[in-house]
């Protein structure tokens, strides 16, 4: 009742770190130890649920606080096979009725034991795939989610391409009267006719992207190293600058 109300009221967190757990844990298993050793110790068929936060340590916490948490139930286990019931034995009236062998009484704490080894092993093993599971389905969605995003970008992809549609057709329309107004200057001529090549180049893009969002510029699919890039970036001023 304690432990309850102190996480309600005083804790106040909706998820426990491994340490706070690892406290509450020992709490229980030694508060659950005391009422054993009052009551007949491992003779006591409640002594089963020993085992019990050990084994939820094993699939949630970490392994150290998990083997500290299997080490002291064992210490809980031994202790109790040799300080409860020759001292105080089990509750009436079962203290009249129940007398066993030692080879019975002593393989009570060892099947115990083992018992609560083989959970745990079982639980860590099991915890172990099911969040390796966890951790592809996190990546899955996470891959998922990316590709939504770029479906939904490359709807927007098309939208932008439909509508620079009609500037870059005005853009057009002026390089065409620009390159009558200016015949004969060629200077002039050759900024109006790279003007319009790079008009044209964004047309078929914008063509491409209208027909297949996720399709991109070949210039940015082709696997080029630096010095191409490089290459292709000076060659494209060579156009408009003689330095």
């Amino acid at each position: 009742i304690l432990s309850n109300l102190y996480l309600i009221f005083i804790y106040k967190k909706t998820q426990l770190s491994d340490r706070s757990a690892f406290i509450f844990l020992v709490i229980d298993i030694l508060q659950l130890g005391v009422l054993l050793f009052l009551t007949g110790g491992v003779a006591n068929p409640f002594v089963i649920f020993l085992l019990i936060p050990s084994v939820f340590s094993s699939s949630n916490l970490s392994f150290v606080t998990n083997f500290l948490l299997v080490f002291l139930t064992i210490f809980v286990i031994i202790f109790l096979t040799f300080n409860s019931v020759n001292s105080v034995g089990l509750p009436f009236p079962l203290s009249d009725h129940f007398h066993v062998s030692p080879y019975y009484y002593y393989s009570i704490p060892v099947a115990l034991i083992i018992a609560l080894v083989f959970l745990n092993y079982f639980a860590m093993t099991f915890g172990t795939q099911s969040r390796l599971r966890k951790e592809a389905l996190a990546k899955m969605e996470e891959v998922m989610a990316v590709e939504h995003e770029l479906l939904s970008l490359g709807g927007q992809a098309a939208a932008a391409a439909h509508s620079l549609g009609t500037p870059l057709s005005t853009i057009k329309i002026i390089t065409q009267d620009l390159v009558k107004q200016f015949k004969g200057q060629k200077e002039v001529e050759k900024d109006i006719e790279l003007l319009s090549s790079q008009v044209e180049r964004c047309n078929e893009i914008l063509k491409r992207l209208s027909l297949n969002p996720a399709e991109e510029d070949n210039f940015i699919d082709e696997d080029l190293t630096m010095r191409d890039y490089l290459a292709q970036i000076i060659s494209s001023f060579k156009e408009i600058s003689k330095k």
